[in-house]
């Protein structure tokens, strides 16, 4: 071997995490320009008209009642900054150049969250392995660059979140979670894991901070005012959201898409249903609380992001009126858990939370699913169940971790 060779050699070794990470930017942003020429009906119909309406007449040219205006001010926001910035570019390319870009945050902040996680030993490896999941994760391609939808907005805050409770600033937290709360109502998912942590978190906090969550939500419509909005737009918009959809799902493979035909009934039995639902929901998520502070839990690291994911999936699973692409926020924090389980399951896991949705994604898309809405509720259930019997054995080990660091306390 050569001399030249050698060195090349040794230097390609010593390198090859960062050309790893930048075969794998490549490689995702190929894939998200082979998507930009796509055209859903929502970005094509709905925010597109939004958007050149903001260019023709700023923020108040978004409020004709014929655009039928749904989103959150905050959109509105951002959109205008790019607007004034971006306008002479086509639509449908700055819509989900801005999507993009928080795209690229929510990676940003995983890969934070991920160096919290993980042990230091474990860093190098696992949290590339935690990038390339998630960079070239088919939801993440196909729900931004495929289908220019704004969920990466409210998901880069909801990992913020979390990750600040992973640094032991709850309160630094809720403030992140109020944020993701005033782009995208399903943020609201994240607060049970919130107000465990308040009883069995590591960190101490006053339960007032809690008024963070709402508050940021209710302040985000301040502006309004200006163009003759209520200062409570914010919150009416989130109001009319609740009456616009009527169906008891919205092509998300869950609980009520595994009743099949039984749905098929009057609108008074589909509200059963979805109280039903809505109880489910509740009472198993209040019985683990339940548990832990009966136990006097203190949660691990570990412990809350599997506890994130779980709260987000059962939230998109029991509750009705669920769009495919609600439990966003849960199948990151889940892939970010597998990634340090670094146990083949854990890749199950992630497989098993990614294809019911791909397979909604496409019915949506495409107009062909891989299988039917109905099979995809069923492996969501089968998922639902085995991250709870996780959430059962990681707070097993919490006893016997705390356990240890108490006789290893009283010992010296």
């Amino acid at each position: 071997m050569m001399k030249w060779e050698v060195k090349l050699r040794k230097w390609l070794m010593d390198h090859i995490i960062l050309l790893a990470y930048a075969a794998v930017i490549l490689l995702g942003l190929f894939l998200r320009y082979s998507h930009l020429p796509m055209l859903a009906a929502d970005l094509k119909y709905m925010n597109s008209s939004w958007f050149e309406a903001i260019k023709a007449e700023g923020m108040a040219g978004i409020l004709d009642p014929a655009l039928e205006y749904t989103y959150s001010p905050l959109h509105l926001y951002v959109w205008m900054l790019a607007a004034a910035l971006f306008g002479k570019f086509d639509t449908h390319l700055v819509l989900k150049a801005v999507s993009l870009a928080f795209e690229v945050g929510l990676v940003l902040a995983t890969l934070g969250l991920l160096r919290t996680l993980l042990p230091k030993r474990e860093q190098k490896f696992q949290r590339f392995l935690g990038f390339t999941a998630l960079w070239l994760s088919p939801v993440l391609i196909w729900n931004v660059a495929g289908w220019g939808q704004t969920d990466a907005l409210f998901a880069v805050f909801a990992v913020l979140a979390v990750w600040m409770l992973l640094k032991d600033q709850p309160v630094w937290g809720l403030v992140w979670l109020g944020v993701s709360l005033a782009f995208k109502l399903q943020a609201i998912f994240l607060l049970p894991l919130f107000m465990m942590a308040y009883f069995c978190g590591r960190k101490r906090f006053s339960v007032l901070w809690f008024l963070l969550v709402p508050g940021i939500l209710v302040v985000s419509g301040f502006p309004m005012v200006l163009v003759g909005e209520s200062p409570l737009f914010a919150v009416n918009i989130y109001l009319g959201q609740t009456d616009l959809y009527s169906e008891i799902t919205y092509n998300y493979p869950n609980l009520y898409a595994i009743m099949g035909d039984a749905l098929k009934v009057d609108q008074m039995t589909l509200g059963m249903y979805s109280r039903v639902g809505l109880v489910l929901c509740v009472a198993t998520m209040g019985s683990v609380a339940a548990y832990m502070m009966s136990k006097h839990k203190q949660l691990s690291d570990s412990t809350m992001v599997l506890l994130g994911a779980w709260c987000v999936l059962c939230c998109v699973f029991f509750l009705p009126r669920m769009h495919e692409r609600y439990g966003i926020v849960g199948e990151v924090l889940l892939l970010c858990w597998a990634v340090w389980l670094k146990k083949p399951r854990g890749l199950v896991y992630a497989l098993l939370s990614l294809l019911p949705i791909l397979s909604a994604y496409a019915k949506y898309l495409f107009q062909v699913p891989f299988f039917s809405l109905q099979f995809g509720g069923v492996m969501n259930l089968v998922l639902l169940c085995l991250v709870s019997w996780e959430v059962v054995l990681a707070l097993r080990a919490d006893d016997t971790i705390e356990a240890a660091e108490n006789l290893q306390e009283t010992v010296l």
